[in-house]
């Protein structure tokens, strides 16, 4: 799933995955809200990212 929006000098620098969950409740009851984000990590593998440089 490459895309055209992101180029060599994107994938240069590291890509920054940002997941937040404020309360125990929002955990459990926003299971896929957290899948979601969970994802972000693979959808930066596919888009180009070396998992090296996902953080």
């Amino acid at each position: 799933m490459k895309s055209e929006l992101v180029t060599p000098s994107h994938l240069a620098r590291k890509a920054v995955v940002y997941i937040r969950q404020s309360t125990p409740h929002q955990v459990v009851s926003n299971q896929e809200s957290l899948r979601l984000q969970y994802a972000l990590r693979q959808r930066a593998r596919k888009l180009g990212w070396r998992e090296a440089a996902i953080q």
